[in-house]
């Protein structure tokens, strides 16, 4: 503790003593492809390592002085072994040391970290690239086709975040953009006891979001397939735009008014399954199955 005091104390105007803080690490954010479609490179996680040594926390993303919080005192990046990023690479992580006085003013904020419910967290930080996984072109100057969430060869297509340019702040919210960003239960002051209980269920869970990634590729293609067929009115490559933004629920629905408006545009006879022949109709011998 003697070490990290050193490295508090750098921010504060007086000598504060071991009683005075309260410390603890947070996950600020990762390789790992998250809610947004995106996903920082291992090089820019390491350069986020020391644009954020010295970074106050706040709440809700909100930049004002009343919202200060915490300080980050030291950052450091992680491998964690035996785990995988959602293209099997190496997963690694930004993780920093935080502190907090213990006074009254901050009572309740601790109160409510060390009851786990305060815990999730978004960082503020400006890259310069954003490029394509698919393609390597910047996806912000519309140089590049491939559409965030959809796969090409079996590869999800999401932004790749490179070459970052500052870290203004980190903030305690709700639902980060980054699953796996929050406090942690190691380099607590007071310890929460085991650190990966629930190893196991976050694993099933990253596992289902996968899955849940691909069916929705799987029906977004589905669906500009039917919008075609149902001679729309809308070029293809707009339908991939347009299906882009939608929710599952919102596909399914545009998905099946597609297809029906396609089945009303074919004869009678191939709209309807292959059939027995009905006595005096030559016209059912003729039967299809599509």
């Amino acid at each position: 503790m003697n070490n990290d005091m050193e490295l508090i104390n750098k921010y504060s105007r007086r000598q504060l003593n071991e009683d005075e803080v309260y410390t603890f690490s947070v996950v600020l954010c990762d390789n790992d492809i998250d809610r947004d479609i995106e996903h920082f490179d291992d090089a820019a996680l390491d350069k986020l390592k020391e644009l954020f040594v010295g970074v106050s926390a706040v709440y809700d993303h909100e930049p004002s002085a009343k919202n200060q919080v915490a300080r980050i005192y030291s950052c450091s990046c992680e491998d964690v072994p035996g785990r995988k990023t959602a293209y099997r690479t190496q997963y690694r992580r930004l993780v920093g040391k935080a502190y907090v006085p213990i006074c009254d003013a901050t009572k309740d904020m601790i109160d409510m970290l060390d009851s786990g419910i305060m815990k999730e967290v978004s960082v503020g930080c400006a890259v310069s690239k954003c490029t394509c996984s698919i393609c390597g072109k910047d996806m912000r100057l519309s140089e590049c086709s491939h559409v965030k969430g959809r796969h090409y060869g079996g590869k999800i297509c999401c932004c790749v975040l490179s070459d970052p340019t500052d870290a203004y702040e980190w903030s305690f919210t709700a639902v980060p953009s980054q699953r796996n960003a929050g406090v942690t239960k190691s380099s607590v002051k007071k310890s929460f006891g085991e650190t990966e209980p629930f190893s196991e269920y976050i694993s099933e869970l990253r596992k289902e979001a996968e899955e849940g990634m691909r069916y929705k590729a799987a029906l977004q293609a589905e669906t500009v397939k039917a919008g075609i067929s149902a001679q729309a009115g809308i070029r293809s490559e707009l339908l991939e735009k347009m299906t882009s933004l939608l929710s599952v629920e919102e596909l399914t629905e545009l998905r099946d008014a597609f297809t029906k408006k396609a089945q009303a545009r074919l004869p009678i006879g191939m709209q309807s399954r292959k059939r027995e022949p009905s006595p005096g109709d030559k016209a059912s011998l003729i039967g299809f199955d599509i």
